[in-house]
């Protein structure tokens, strides 16, 4: 979680991913959630590896949820899954951590009139999103500092333009606003960590359907932030990592066209080593638990999952900060 900070306004050039078939959103699972309803498809496809509010998005009523696999490594295991397609099914691919999508799987599903929809919610300044996909969409907040936003965007005939969108609900935003304000005064001060109570309180309630960014988040977005820097910073922080932590990185290059969320780790024992970077104020988010959220049957993506932790190399942070962290994480594995 990024901290609100207001005393900024660049006047940075507009995004591209603010294009004219953008639909901007309270939230990412909004954006499922909305387009579940207007397309209405028989199966909704899910990697095995996946947040659990990706599934709370999707409407039993309308759809079934029905896994594909996802290897310890992260990629698909076997395309065989895709002979169960039905025609006019939603497909969900993510780019895990910035990185892209398996785009042979992709292009095999459209071929069996599926609907594409590609999750770069953890690719927000990646330049590859989008091709070959139907739908692409974004979470701001994973990148920068604002209270709130989900982004769906259309590259194919489905328009959104159509869609009707409530405000915000009021108490809601304003835990969010909240937490973001305390976290901003915790980045700068260290103060108290009411924050994360606030944080984590509306992450379990957020609401999901049809409601619009704030006008405060959609601003922001519009005119805070130089978006190139943030890049440029997050590429170097993951590149030092790499170079002292290649042994356990989940991905020890970094392609051109990607900009990391994070500098994901696979370490066994890892709750032992990541509560001892608790200790030294290094906090590696977990992405994600998947106890009774997915099959068990899907052990590979089990495995993964108690095995992984998300190094922070975003830009709040400098090259100093990444050789302290790499340092803590190699004593920690001696």
């Amino acid at each position: 979680m990024f901290g609100l900070d207001l005393t900024r306004t660049l006047n940075h050039p507009t995004p591209s991913f603010l294009n004219n078939q953008t639909l901007l959103l309270l939230n990412a699972s909004s954006g499922i959630s909305l387009l579940i309803k207007r397309l209405s498809p028989p199966q909704v496809w899910m990697p095995s590896y996946l947040c659990d509010s990706m599934l709370k998005a999707v409407d039993n009523k309308i759809t079934a949820v029905r896994f594909y696999e996802v290897n310890y490594d992260l990629n698909v295991s076997s395309l065989d899954w895709l002979e169960n397609i039905r025609p006019n099914d939603l497909v969900v691919m993510i780019n895990y951590f910035g990185f892209p999508c398996d785009k042979q799987c992709a292009d095999q599903a459209k071929k069996r009139g599926a609907w594409i929809l590609e999750d770069a919610c953890q690719a927000l300044l990646s330049n590859h999103p989008g091709q070959p996909s139907d739908f692409v969409l974004l979470s701001p907040r994973k990148f920068i500092g604002v209270p709130d936003g989900g982004i769906l965007i259309s590259n194919c005939k489905i328009r959104l333009d159509g869609i009707t969108l409530e405000s915000p609900p009021a108490a809601w935003w304003l835990k969010a606003l909240s937490a973001s304000i305390l976290r901003h005064e915790f980045d700068s001060h260290g103060r108290s960590r009411h924050w994360f109570d606030l944080f984590q309180e509306n992450e379990t309630n957020s609401p999901i359907g049809p409601y619009a960014m704030s006008e405060l988040s959609e601003m922001m977005l519009r005119r805070n932030f130089d978006f190139s820097m943030i890049a440029q910073k997050r590429i170097e922080n993951y590149q030092s990592l790499a170079k002292a932590l290649s042994s356990i990185a989940m991905f020890p290059r970094l392609p051109d066209q990607v900009v990391p969320l994070g500098f994901p780790v696979r370490v066994k024992d890892r709750d032992r080593v990541r509560q001892a970077l608790f200790d030294h104020e290094i906090y590696p988010p977990l992405h994600w638990p998947l106890h009774n959220v997915v099959p068990e049957k899907f052990r590979d993506s089990h495995r993964l999952s108690a095995d992984i932790m998300t190094l922070p190399c975003d830009q709040r942070y400098d090259l100093s900060d990444m050789d302290q962290i790499a340092c803590h994480v190699r004593d920690l594995l001696q």
